[in-house]
This record gives structure tokens, sequence and C-alpha cells, in this order.
């Protein structure tokens, strides 16, 4: 196998590495992946690893950016209105490589006069702590002296997100431990300092969530005095301070490990989360030369690592295990019994391993093309769950393939679509699609009802137009009907989506949020997902089986 042609150096712990708090949420929201959290540390220590591989970070969606720009933008504007406020990125011009604040934020602390609070945005803060060189803006911190001339402290955190997630808590942790130790340093007595999130709420809340946030949006209120807006303040900081020490701080934290051990020794696997990874286009292409397990689809860390502890480092490795024997047995390859008994009898790799071996042959084949023979299907899996359609049975089979899309950023569903496929005496005779898409973002309740109401009034018509009956003349016109998705994601945003807006469907149309959760018969489920389906009986080579790649 080729080696790759950069491999990153174990990084030296005698010295302050450097890390923000953002690298440690980014770690946490990317299900702790060692190798991310390795990558950061060597970009932060100038390690140009990205240049030399030929390769570019992965930057975070413009959406995105600007969702969370605009958001922090109109808080700022509206708190101004209420106290007085210092926002360090606009003071110096909203330069990248504008100095730390830490001097300033000390001063504002030590003039503020008895009664007196301030709020500071964008504070950014390059402390040594333990070992460490943190540096990190801070979206907003308030001061406030009580008459007793006490400075209590908290420092917030300002989320585009309608939920408050266990990467945020962390993220403030690290700031109080920040900002601790600045005021420490500037021999400034104060409170312990609290930590918060400051968020906007959900869209069409049910009465039940209205009064589970109630008191978020109270606190919201009393701290800040913002009437449209939520505010968790962490109630057990303490317990993400000590995550803090056990993730960076702590002499035998995990980021100190992972920076003394071996790139190559450092385990990962490839999953959707690898989208949001900075470094993504890195780790694909040291894959690719490494030929690495993860390349596999479905390939499970655990499994993975089960495999690798058993000597079987590569898709070649895996794929040469076992050789064909007739149609589609397989049988361990000469010299090798000994290794497939031991893998076999290992948890969890043991009952896949054959499955396993034939996706290995797969991706040989297509992409190797070494003339591995391999199966386009995965042997022994049983019946589908999609309905036949022939002469003697379902005849008449109405299949319809439906699709949702979710606007993440307004929470609500802004296309549907749906194509419907008529059947007689088991052949397909007639189709039609429906597609309703909503007139800009769903910003409002109106617009996503309106999509709701007029795609099932037009999708429920098509079914009858189009579906072939066997009813005689006066009887009552009938066809049976199977639903099928790509997978549970889009049958969950279309569910909930017909729950919001229940009232005007069963109003206009027939309800089929009735009949998409009606219970299945005992033969057969009322629908299918086509991602289980694939997953199941297919042996596609494709590391990433989206419906994208797998449409041809």
């Amino acid at each position: 196998m080729p080696t790759p042609s950069v491999s990153l150096p174990v990084l030296p712990t005698d010295r302050p590495m450097r890390l923000t708090p953002t690298d440690v949420s980014q770690f946490v929201r990317l299900e702790q992946c060692e190798r991310f959290l390795r990558f950061r540390l060597a970009d932060r220590a100038g390690q140009d690893f990205m240049k030399e591989y030929d390769v570019i970070v992965q930057r975070i969606t413009p959406l995105l950016s600007l969702s969370g720009s605009t958001f922090e933008d109109d808080i700022e504007a509206d708190l101004a209105k209420r106290v007085a406020t210092l926002n360090y990125a606009v003071k110096y011009a909203k330069a990248h490589n504008r100095p730390d604040n830490n001097k300033e934020v000390i001063e504002e602390a030590q003039k503020l006069a008895p009664g007196k609070a301030i709020l500071l945005f964008q504070s950014r803060f390059e402390v040594e702590l333990l070992g460490w060189r943190l540096r990190g803006d801070v979206d907003l911190i308030k001061l406030e002296r009580s008459a007793e001339v006490t400075l209590n402290v908290l420092i917030g955190d300002m989320k585009s997100t309608v939920e408050v997630k266990v990467e945020h808590r962390l993220q403030v942790a690290f700031y109080r431990l920040m900002l601790e130790q600045l005021l420490k340093d500037g021999g400034i007595p104060h409170t312990a300092a609290q930590t918060g999130i400051l968020l906007r709420p959900g869209v069409d809340l049910t009465p039940e969530e209205q009064e589970e946030i109630q008191p978020l949006r109270n606190a919201a209120m009393k701290v800040f005095g913002l009437d449209e807006l939520l505010l968790e303040i962490v109630a057990d900081g303490d317990a993400y301070v000590q995550s803090a020490h056990d993730l960076v701080l702590a002499k035998d934290s995990t980021a100190r490990r992972v920076a003394g051990t071996s790139f190559e020794s450092i385990p990962y696997c490839l999953s959707f989360k690898c989208d949001g990874c900075l470094y993504n286009e890195f780790r694909m292409k040291w894959s690719v030369e490494q030929e690495d397990l993860s390349l596999l689809p479905y390939m499970t860390g655990t499994e993975k690592e089960a495999l690798r502890r058993a000597g079987i480092t590569t898709v070649q490795a895996l794929a040469t295990l076992k050789d064909f024997v007739g149609t589609n047995e397989l049988i361990p390859a000469p010299g090798r019994e000994a290794q497939v008994r031991q893998i076999a009898s290992t948890w969890p790799v043991g009952p896949r391993l054959d499955e396993l071996i034939h996706r290995a042959k797969s991706f040989r084949r297509s992409v190797r093309k070494d003339g591995t023979q391999a199966l386009s299907y995965i042997p022994g899996k049983g019946n589908s769950s999609l309905p036949v359609s022939k002469p003697d049975l379902n005849p008449n089979l109405v299949r319809i393939y439906l699709d949702a899309q979710h606007d993440y950023l307004e929470g609500r569903v802004y296309l549907l679509g749906a194509l419907v496929v008529a059947c007689k005496d088991g052949t397909p005779v007639a189709r039609r699609t429906v597609i309703r898409l909503t007139d800009g973002p769903p910003d409002t309740v109106s617009k996503e009802q309106h999509l709701f109401v007029e795609w099932t009034k037009e999708l429920l018509k098509a079914v009858i137009e189009i579906a072939v009956s066997d009813a005689q003349p006066g009887e009552k016109k009938s066809a049976p009907l199977h639903i099928i998705f790509f997978d549970s994601y889009e049958q969950r945003l279309l569910l909930e989506g017909l729950a919001r807006n229940f009232p005007p469907i069963i109003h206009d149309t027939p309800p089929l949020y009735d009949f998409l959760t009606q219970i299945a018969a005992f033969d057969s489920p009322i629908a299918s997902f086509l991602d289980e389906e694939i997953r199941t009986f297919k042996n596609f080579p494709m590391t990433c089986q989206s419906l994208q790649s797998v449409a041809a």
C-alpha cells in the first residue's frame, strides 16, 4: 500500500500548547473524534500539514455564519438600549488579528461603580492556564457591582439555535476559567461566575412546550430585559468545569494523550458528522491512500477497531480474508483460517464478518479495479419490506415516494415532493409528480400551512386520478397504497409538519397523517425506507450512500 505523503508529528508537551474553547466545543459536537482534536492541536501549533497535502480547510457554511452574526447583532442592538455596552470587535474594526482585551476587561471591572453594570461583547482573552495557551472571543460578559461593592459576573454565549447542547455549556465553562484567572491575576474579588446561553425559542410551540420554556423566558427578562429570547443559566457549572479539566487541562487529559500519540494510531471512523469537519478533505485523501477500513459503508468505529486488533487494517486485507466457492458462499482463504475464527468470535464484528468482506470485495472491484470477484447484493438477508406487485398479488398497487426538505434556520418545512406510481396487473402504467415550494423562506406559520394544505390536496388528487381499480360501476374505488421514504428522518420531518398544521389539513383534506401513522398489516409495513433496503440488500461500493449517490 502507498504511504501517506504527510504524517503529523507527535506534539511536544513540555511547553504550553494552544487551543480554543471553540475547538473543544467542535470536538464534542463531532462525537469526540480524536483525529479532529489532533488536527486542531497540530494546526494551532503551526504545523502546515494541509498545504503540504494539497488540500484546504473546509469552512462553515456562509448561511450559518450569517445567521449567527445577525442573531448576535440584533441582541446587542436591543441590549444597548437598556445598559452600557462595549464591543471590542467593533472597537478594533473587526480585525481578525486584533490584540487580546485582557487588560481592558480588568480595567472595566476595576472602575465599575457600585450599583452599575456593563455588558462587554466579543471580549478576546488569551490566558495561560495549567500548561495551555487558551484563546477565545467571549460573546457576552455582564459585570455588575452591587451596592455592597461585590462584583457579580455572568459569562454568556449567544447561539442562533432553539436548543442548548452540551458543547455550548462546555464552551462557556472554559470562558469562565479564563476570566476567573484574569480577575485573580488582577486582584479583583468577585462572586463565583455564572455561565449561561442566550437562544431563541422554537417555532409554533404547543402549550406544553410554551410552559416548559417559560423559566428560560423569565430568566432572559430578569437578567437582560429581553422578552423574545430564552436564557439558560447553567445549573451545574462546576460539572462542566470538571469536564474541561478531564478533556484538556488535567495532566492525564484526553487532549494531552492525543497530542502525544502517533497520528496513525489515533482511531477514527467516517460518518455524516465528518461533513461538518474542517479537515474532512485531508481525512478522505489520507483514508484513500491508506485504503483505510473507514471507507467501507456502514463500518462503525467499534467494528473497525476490532478488526484492527485482529491485524486487519486495510480494505484489501479484509477483502482477501475469505474466497468465493460456488456462486455466493465464502470460505476462509488458505492460511487465514485461524484469523477468521478469531474475528468470527469477536464482538461486535463477528456476526457481520461475511457482509463486511462482501463490501470490501465490492470496493476493491469498483475503486481499485483489480478484478476482484464481488456480488452486487448481500446474500442471505431475507425478504424486502417493499411490497410485490404482480397479476396475482397487489396487482393495482400504488407506490408513493415522499420527500420533505427542512429549513434548519426557521425550523419549518420549505419543500414537499411526491412521486406517485400506479400499477395495473403488476406493471407500472402511470406516474405523477407533485412538488410544492414555499414562497421564500418558511418564516411564518401561514407559509408552511399553505404548503402542506395545497400539497396534500394535490397529492390525494393525483392518487385518485391515476390509481387503477377493479371496482365495478357504482362501487367505491380502491387500491392498495404503500409509502416510501428515503430514510426515517424524512418521515419525521413530514409527520412533525403534518402535526403542526393538523387543523387546516384535516379541515381541507382527508387525514394523511392518520394514514401515515396507522398500524402496519400483519404481512407488510405501511411505509418502507430506501436507506434500510439499500443497507440490508445492496452491495454498493460508495462510502457515503446518500440518495444522490445511489439514485443511479
